[in-house]
């Protein structure tokens, strides 16, 4: 369980610090681009915990 949040809040965390590089950049985003952005990451971050807790539930 604790590898889940883990693998949650390390993809959430990277999530945030590429979204403020490169909104600091100013490459000029819209309400678009943060709305796709923000939705595959947290795709990615629930499929990566799902993934790792019943990897970890099927070594143990």
């Amino acid at each position: 369980m604790e590898n889940a949040l883990i693998v949650l809040v390390t993809i959430s965390i990277i999530a945030v610090v590429v979204f403020v590089k490169v909104w600091w950049d100013g490459n000029g985003m819209s309400w678009r681009f943060i709305k796709w952005y923000f939705g595959i990451f947290l795709i990615l971050a629930v499929a990566g915990s799902t993934v790792t807790f019943f990897m970890s539930k099927g070594l143990s």
